[in-house]
């Protein structure tokens, strides 16, 4: 799948976070500081079959420089993804069956808006940029769109979606409401440092599956769309 599959609200193809800009483009995703005259660019390489991540900025003299951090096959996504497959199960272990009254005799309170994974949360927490193909995360609409329950069965009535677990002012936690096909309605969390624990683990089998069938640098020279 490739950036041209996605879409962002209001129309926009990229989205602000302060100084932050994630821009997507017709078959590539872009990443810069709006401070920095740098940017790093993750090709999908649809037309080359080489993915490909690389840093470009300017030099002093004004002479633009192209480096490649990383590359890979597009044929070999396939086994890279293969050998990766069991994260998924991983992370749905980590999920728990969530019941208000535990909520209750815990002192655990819930907050609703400081999770947004819906296009439609997206949406209410952003807003189009003048002049500009990107939306900007609003502060105010952020704040307008966090909802705290007065009584914790206030649950039932939240839409699809994340929520946040709170304990004694800290947030120790994810809520995730979710309806199947029947009309049932489901409750589950997970602890936030079980998914840190799970990510940290991720994170150096990852590098390890990609270093193992990225490109070596020294190779680089035989394909014309790296930079060394």
């Amino acid at each position: 799948m490739t950036p041209k599959n996605y879409s962002l609200p209001h129309g926009a193809s990229g989205i602000e976070f302060g100084d932050f800009v994630i821009e997507l483009r017709k078959d590539k995703v872009v990443a810069l500081a709006k401070n920095r005259d740098e940017h790093y660019t993750l090709h999908a390489g649809e037309a080359s079959g080489i993915l490909d991540l690389h840093r470009t900025w300017r030099e002093a003299d004004g002479i633009e420089r192209h480096q490649t951090v990383f590359a890979i096959q597009r044929s070999d996504l396939p086994a890279v993804l293969a050998e990766l497959s069991s994260v998924p199960t991983g992370i749905l272990c980590l999920f728990r069956p969530l019941r208000v009254g535990w909520l209750h005799w815990n002192n655990i309170g819930v907050v609703r808006g400081l999770n947004p994974t819906t296009d439609a949360d997206i949406a209410a927490i952003t807003r189009k940029r003048p002049g500009k193909k990107r939306v900007i995360v609003d502060e105010d609409k952020v704040r307008a769109n966090i909802v705290i329950p007065e009584y914790l069965d206030e649950i039932w009535a939240f839409p699809d979606g994340a929520f946040s677990l709170f304990r004694r002012g800290r947030k120790i936690g994810v809520g995730i409401k979710a309806t199947d096909q029947t009309g049932y309605v489901h409750l589950y969390w997970f602890k936030l440092r079980d998914i840190s624990r799970l990510f940290s683990e991720f994170q150096d089998r990852f590098v390890a599956v990609a270093a193992k069938y990225a490109i070596p640098k020294e190779k680089y020279k035989d394909y014309g769309v790296l930079e060394r």
